[in-house]
């Protein structure tokens, strides 16, 4: 799969490409710390779940681990997608067909210096082709707390939170005190 897209709001000129094993240097080379300055407060709001964002007294800076997610590199029920502005790999996210009959997304990331540029909107873009070519038509994802600028790029693509685990992340070294967030969309 090959899209090129025109940022309407930059002028960039983004091309998403479907990641092979020839590709395969590109996957998870992307940043993996960003700076946490905000938590996301999940709460009811009538029947359904809206989040306030509370800045930390002490702000830090929180390294992500990378997933492997090379294993998924030519399954039928999952792909790989990495976003260049030129020569310069600049986003990526993974899919995956889940036993829910849904399309799981993860690992959504774009360079800090191209956040805002429509990057992430184009990658999202790609995930909703693939989960309907799949014959998909609800998307899931699962964010934490301390990905303020996730969580607010999924509410504003249109996702609704679901569900959030306080305890989920307990076992996860550095995540402890995380809550995880699930987000849907039906497309």
């Amino acid at each position: 799969m090959y899209h090129m897209l025109m940022s309407q709001t930059t002028g960039l000129d983004i091309r998403i490409v479907q990641a092979t094993p020839e590709l395969a240097s590109y996957v998870d080379s992307l940043r993996t710390s960003f700076v946490v300055k905000a938590r996301i407060k999940v709460s009811m709001c009538g029947d359904d779940y809206d989040f306030d964002v509370d800045s930390v007294e002490h702000p830090y800076e929180k390294s992500v681990a990378g997933t492997p997610d090379l294993s998924y590199l030519g399954k039928n029920d999952a792909a790989i997608y990495l976003a260049f502005v030129g020569d310069q790999l600049v986003g990526q996210v993974c899919v995956q067909e889940d036993h829910n009959n849904m399309a799981r997304v993860w690992g959504l990331r774009v360079e800090h210096g191209h956040l805002h540029h429509g990057i992430a909107t184009a990658l999202m873009g790609t995930v909703r082709e693939w989960a309907l070519g799949h014959g998909l038509h609800w998307l899931r994802a699962e964010t934490q707390d301390v990905h303020v600028t996730a969580c607010m790029f999924f509410r504003d693509y249109g996702f609704v939170i679901g569900g959030f685990d306080r305890l989920y992340l307990q076992a996860t070294p550095g995540c402890e005190d995380e809550t995880a967030i699930a987000w849907y969309l039906q497309i």
